[in-house]
């Protein structure tokens, strides 16, 4: 098996799902509140999507992870908890190479019954296929200044401002109480309503080379203000082990560095209707699977990321060593792979 990928880095698929996503809609007689609140809102917590203590475990799992790769973090020495320490990783703690997407534990956590009954709810159908996301794993540094990159806001969405259309509903399994200073999932609250206006008025921002084609577009400060005027707000998701934030992929968000002592740590989880994933597609999953890659949020609609860290981070030699996973998968966990048929 290869140790880099460059050849399939930027790996899209080009054919759109040929079926209607299935839509939410306001009704409280038909749907929990939660769905209704994701509808309405544009995004909601289900709390205790799975028991409090499984949660903590999966984040103890998070640990080991970490501590595996020998670079000299050790959760019990507050010494260690430095970036030169730890694998390589963006945004104060999110770890998207490496394959993490395929560790045992993530394939346990992505198959929680908790965790995927609400995604059944969702589409209303069982038949669905997970994406190979990352893990967030922030721990913060006491030295690290407030004015701190870190910590600027990126705003964004995953959804290309050419699909206005509800497409996508993307999550977050909370591992770690998360409170408004531990980091985490900041949203743009009523955004999604403005999501076609927003382009249209904006155009002008586009560039030579248009808005993007990709499943993901960041939203400059000038935007956000004029969001702000029509109502919108920035809102900190708080939660607990075990809850489960959803949101519309046409909401603006985007990751909070914690700025407190407290660690953040939490699994991107997004799963859509197999009948939305095109055979071409399905093909480049399981790809990705064999090479135990990670892919961007959209499992119908994606990118296949880079396994390895630059060339020029401490991890790397490590990374090249390190062995791909062979994960142990429950029936479930194949069938959302894709390795198993509906």
């Amino acid at each position: 098996m290869p140790t880099s990928t460059e050849s399939i880095v930027s790996t899209q698929t080009k054919i759109r799902p040929a079926v209607q996503l299935a839509a939410v809609d306001g009704n409280a007689e038909n749907h929990p509140d939660w769905l209704v609140e994701l509808h309405t809102k544009g995004w909601t917590v289900v709390r205790g999507a799975i028991p409090r203590d499984r949660a903590l475990a999966y984040a103890d799992k998070g640990y080991e992870w970490l501590e595996s790769w020998n670079l000299g973090f050790d959760r019990k020495d507050p010494s260690t908890r430095r970036a030169a320490n730890l694998p390589w990783h963006i945004r104060g703690g999110l770890y998207n190479r490496y394959g993490i997407g395929h560790e045992q534990f993530v394939w346990d956590l992505k198959s929680e019954p908790g965790l995927v009954e609400k995604w059944e709810q969702i589409w209303s159908t069982r038949e669905l296929l997970v994406s190979f996301d990352g893990v967030n794993l922030s721990l913060p540094e006491k030295e690290r200044s407030k004015t701190d990159p870190v910590f600027a806001p990126w705003a964004h969405v995953d959804q290309s401002p050419f699909n206005n259309k509800f497409d996508t509903v993307q999550g977050i399994l909370n591992l770690l109480p998360n409170g408004p200073e531990d980091g985490g999932l900041m949203v743009f609250e009523g955004s999604s309503a403005y999501y076609t206006e927003l382009w249209q008025y904006f155009d002008h921002k586009k560039g030579e080379k248009g808005w993007s084609n990709w499943a993901f577009q960041n939203v400059d400060e000038e935007m956000c203000q004029w969001l702000e005027g029509k109502g919108c707000k920035w809102t900190k998701v708080c939660a607990e082990p075990g809850d489960l934030l959803l949101w519309d992929s046409r909401t603006i968000h985007y990751g909070a560095a914690p700025s407190s002592v407290n660690d953040r740590f939490a699994a991107y989880v997004c799963y859509k209707p197999a009948a939305a994933v095109s055979e071409e597609a399905r093909k480049v999953r399981l790809q990705a699977f064999e090479a135990k890659q990670n892919t961007t949020h959209d499992p119908a609609d994606f990118r296949v990321k880079e396994r390895l860290p630059p060339a020029d981070h401490p991890s790397y030699e490590a990374a090249i060593k390190r062995p791909l996973q062979s994960p142990v998968l429950s029936k479930r966990a194949r069938e959302l792979i894709g390795l198993d048929r509906y």
